[in-house]
């Protein structure tokens, strides 16, 4: 990961380009305003150049090199750059260096979550978490994948470790409140996202894909959900309807992305434990990128506050 100070000079420094747009000044002139990171760092640049060869060569999900000087824009750093190339078809090692990544290695996350499912009991459920984890596009994607392209747990990994973090809040929930039913509520809780590996694209881009843009984690995964059930001979239907609120929930309102709101036990725990980690890490997320040299981060757009950084 990248830490730079002010007047701090770059020479050929690989970066991933996150976002890349042309702006005018207010002087009339043009400039390209990109977002770059490496690891879970992520830094404003600018370049004062408007060659449209740089828009042609320079995309979001490209691995670029730049060559450049940290700048003190109003408290924040700020890179100007005078070079950035696009470097064609990086090798992996360089691109695993420059990914953002959970810090726990998935083993270790494998190893977690297979520990959480086997304390469901109910048959079926346990039944269904097996035939959907081990389909060919969880499989391959679950612990590749982010839970978010910007906001929260948006790393490789970030996926799993959400989920991890969401069942474990629910079976803390299920122990103090012994009306949840806990193998409805854990199993709802290690589905809830499990859209996401169709909704968001691979690294180093992770980017909403066409199928996550016109239709969303939580109806993809509801998708998933069905057809696997399907496979299961007498699947309960009260207990399908059940978990699938828990899914179509999740989010917790209509404005938030939810078909339905919660209305059982089980799925206000889903919602509230998948809030809790989601903010909790967006706030987390928050500090580790800030650029800035003040005791705050910046104004964080979609929480609409500032950010106290720890002592």
């Amino acid at each position: 990961m990248l830490h730079l100070s002010p007047n701090d000079k770059l020479e050929n420094q690989p970066v991933i380009v996150r976002q890349i747009n042309k702006k005018v000044g207010q002087n009339g002139r043009e400039y390209y305003h990109l977002q770059v990171s490496t690891g879970l760092k992520s830094y404003d640049c600018k370049i004062w150049n408007n060659s449209d060869e740089i828009s042609r060569e320079i995309t979001p999900g490209c691995v670029a090199s730049i060559t450049g000087t940290a700048k003190d824009f109003k408290g924040t750093l700020q890179i100007h750059i005078d070079k950035i190339i696009r470097i064609q078809d990086p090798d992996q090692n360089l691109i695993e260096t420059l990914t953002p990544t959970c810090e726990q290695d998935g083993e270790k996350l494998k190893a977690e979550f297979n520990k959480i499912v086997d304390t469901i009991q109910e048959p079926k459920l346990n039944a269904l978490l097996k035939l959907v984890f081990d389909s060919t596009i969880v499989k391959n994607n679950f612990y590749k994948k982010a839970a978010g392209a910007e906001i929260h747990h948006a790393y490789l990994g970030g996926l799993a470790q959400h989920t991890i973090e969401v069942s474990k809040i629910v079976m803390s929930y299920c122990s103090l409140f012994k009306e949840i039913n806990y193998d409805i509520a854990l199993t709802a809780a290690l589905l809830h996202d499990i859209g996401k590996v169709a909704e968001l694209s691979n690294f180093p881009e992770n980017k909403y894909t066409n199928r996550g843009r016109l239709i969303g984690h939580i109806s993809l995964g509801v998708q998933m959900i069905d057809n696997k059930i399907g496979e299961i001979e007498d699947f309960p239907q009260d207990l399908k309807l059940e978990l699938e609120h828990c899914i179509l929930s999740h989010h917790g309102s209509l404005e938030t992305g939810s078909p339905v709101v919660p209305m059982t036990l089980e799925a206000i725990s889903v919602h509230n434990a998948d809030k809790s980690s989601a903010e909790i890490n967006s706030f987390s997320l928050a500090i580790q990128r800030d650029t800035g040299t003040g005791d705050w981060t910046e104004y964080s757009s979609a929480y609409r506050r500032f950010i106290k950084k720890p002592l």
